[in-house]
């Protein structure tokens, strides 16, 4: 009876880690898809002089800002995407916004 016991307390406990509602963040900080993105968008801006690349780098960023729960983080990746197909004066602008949400959230170049 003893036997049961544990393993209906271990499967409880294992089913309460899975799923439910995702651990609170504050979206004032960085959290780690906003980084990974801040971090795509960083390594890969200086390179992203065509429209091609633009397109490319903004793909990249929006693999990880929509899971982002800092503030701007996944708005400002959305415009990004628009603005990759646009003018480069509408993607300068665009890719402004990204990165000073980057950097309010706390965002350090590595």
């Amino acid at each position: 009876m003893l036997k049961y016991g544990v393993v209906a307390l271990v499967c409880a406990l294992a089913l309460a880690g899975c799923g439910g509602e995702a651990e609170a963040t504050d979206p004032a900080k960085l959290d780690d898809a906003g980084n990974l993105a801040c971090q795509d968008f960083a390594e890969g801006y200086p390179s992203a002089v065509t429209q091609d690349a633009r397109v490319a780098l903004a793909n990249k960023v929006a693999k990880w800002a929509p899971k982002s729960q800092t503030n701007r983080i996944a708005d400002m990746s959305q415009a990004l995407g628009r603005a990759a197909d646009g003018s480069p004066g509408a993607w300068k602008i665009a890719a402004d916004a990204f990165a000073q949400a980057c950097l309010d959230a706390g965002y350090k170049s590595r």
